[in-house]
């Protein structure tokens, strides 16, 4: 590997005088010294640092120790500016985007200075000594520009051109030197204490495999990290894996993520990978060692690391479907290719079908157009209004606003160059009634919330559904709902998190407890 398409090394000014501010002492207090109780500041110091470090000539050894010390800190803005990114939804503020340009720049030129000294050690064979060294630069190249693919993922926007083939052909790099199972330090904030270039290299593949459009921003993070945990299980051949019925292939002198393909050419390509899922596949069928019990997938307390580094039980199921080579499917209602009203939320979806006229002052629709027969496209005027995850509920043009489909957002892609949203969704019901239920507190009050009901027919039963905001509700909780000038008790089984903050119930009507009469005392005549 001679050049890197992406990482371009910017010209090197030859000025002695300046090496003694990068030396250990000096880059120390330098470190010791950044405002990090202003992170807003410290971030512009390293992002200028890394800018001008990297125009100033220097021996390898001086630049590889200089970016050690730097790489604690360049990992704590990172996380700060991505929790700044993953705060709300899509669209994003064009702050937000700001921020993206100075958060990939810094990562961009922290990879550049592990690069510098690669492509220095490489320029002739490398010794014992310097292959240590070389593979440090190695993983650390692998790991920036793979930081870069998870900080657009996150922003759900496409990889920049020549990302991908840089990172092919370093992981080559690493297997033509001999470095590639090689491992070196991580920083203190990783999963494993030590990781190789080729681990890096697959824990980034298996990251693009899992589709991250499906993904909550949240969980990308959390995703990329429970990875690392498994990575050793999935391996990477040169010829077709053996009862593998779908290959997932890398073309490695291509700029293009890896890919499932059902069919593969009978000659050997040197170019070729093919990941090996077997021993992960072996691994899932006991899940309950891999998940986190405790938490669903799409609550609403998400937050950005949790402590066990476990995914959910149905984002495991999501990952595991995404290996199998299972694409991820919106539902095909958009076939007509006609424009549609959605209203995201619940509060929207059951005003907007609580009365046949529009009443609000603010409109809570958006008009958006079909991108095919299963995705939506708009461009919304509010910034953070959707999310994988989010409650839809959406009607034809010429439909009565109380008309409504209801389905949860399973995919969301961002059209950098138009500023389009383009979205899936998973469909709950093809029509839902706003109602409202009453569940009698302990200290005998009756608090009113509001839910969707719905039915939908499994197998041959048809069962009714209520899907409320309210976390408080458990499974064989009672409750009475009021609907269409009726109400009645109503028994809750099957809780399930079906949305970002939202849990479906099964709903049984039971039978209405009769009042006991009470005997009235008897009155006198009174004529008498």
């Amino acid at each position: 590997m001679k050049n890197s398409f992406f990482l371009v090394i910017p010209t090197q000014q030859n000025n002695p005088q300046r090496l003694k501010e990068f030396e250990a002492k000096a880059l120390q207090h330098w470190v010791a010294e950044l405002p990090t109780a202003n992170p807003g500041l410290a971030t512009r110091l390293l992002h200028d640092f890394l800018i001008d470090f990297n125009t100033v000539e220097m021996s390898t050894q001086l630049r590889l120790d200089a970016l050690e010390r730097l790489s604690p800190s360049v990992h704590v803005i990172e996380d700060y500016l991505r929790s700044r990114l993953i705060k709300a939804g899509f669209p994003k503020e064009e702050n937000d985007k700001k921020i993206l340009t100075v958060l990939i720049s810094i990562e961009k030129e922290a990879t550049i200075g592990y690069w510098i000294v690669l492509k220095e050690l490489t320029k002739r064979d490398v010794g014992w000594f310097q292959g240590k060294h070389a593979a440090l630069a190695i993983q650390r190249c692998i790991k920036g520009l793979s930081s870069i693919v998870v900080s657009h993922f996150i922003m759900g926007m496409p990889i920049p051109d020549w990302v991908w083939i840089d990172l092919h052909s370093l992981y080559n790099l690493s297997v033509a030197i001999k470095s590639s199972t090689t491992k070196v330090a991580n920083d203190i904030t990783q999963s494993n204490k030590a990781s190789s270039p080729e681990e890096c290299y697959r824990q980034i593949l298996l990251l693009s495999l899992a589709d991250p459009t499906g993904l909550m921003q949240k969980e990308l993070l959390l995703v990329y990290d429970f990875i690392e945990t498994i990575g050793s299980l999935v391996g990477l051949k040169k010829e077709p894996v053996k009862d593998q019925s779908i290959q997932c292939i890398v073309l490695t002198d291509e700029d293009k993520a890896p890919h499932y393909q059902f069919e593969t050419s009978a000659k050997n390509d040197s170019a070729m990978l093919y990941l090996d899922f077997s021993r992960l596949f072996k691994a899932l069928k006991q899940k309950e060692k891999l998940i986190n019990a405790a938490e669903a997938r799409f609550s609403s307390m998400h937050v950005l690391k949790n402590d066990i580094g476990k995914p959910s039980a149905e984002l495991l199921d999501y990952l595991e479907q995404r290996w199998l080579g299972v694409d991820l499917q919106g539902v095909p209602f958009f076939s007509d290719r006609t424009d549609r009203y959605i209203a995201v939320g619940l509060e929207s979806t059951h005003e907007l079908q609580n009365s046949l006229e529009s009443v609000s002052e603010k409109d809570p629709e958006f008009l958006v157009q079909s991108a095919s027969d299963r995705l939506l496209s708009g461009v919304f005027k509010k910034t953070g209004v959707l999310s994988v995850g989010s409650l839809v509920s959406f009607r034809k043009t010429d439909s009565p606003e109380h008309k409504r489909s209801l389905g949860i957002v399973n995919k969301v892609i961002v059209d950098k160059q138009s500023g389009r949203i383009n979205f899936g969704m998973q469909l709950l019901a093809h029509q839902s009634i706003a109602v409202t239920y009453v569940q009698l507190d302990e200290s005998g009050k009756d608090s009113p919330q509001k839910g969707l009901f719905y039915s939908a027919k499994e197998l041959e039963y048809e069962k009714n559904y209520i899907v409320t905001d309210s976390f408080m509700l458990k499974d064989d909780d009672v409750i009475r709902m009021f609907m269409n000038n009726e109400d009645f008790p109503v028994v809750l089984s099957n809780r399930k998190n079906v949305g970002l903050g939202y849990w479906q119930f099964e709903c049984r009507r039971v039978a209405e407890k009769s009042k006991p009469i009470t005997a009235q005392a008897k009155k006198g005549y009174d004529f008498i």
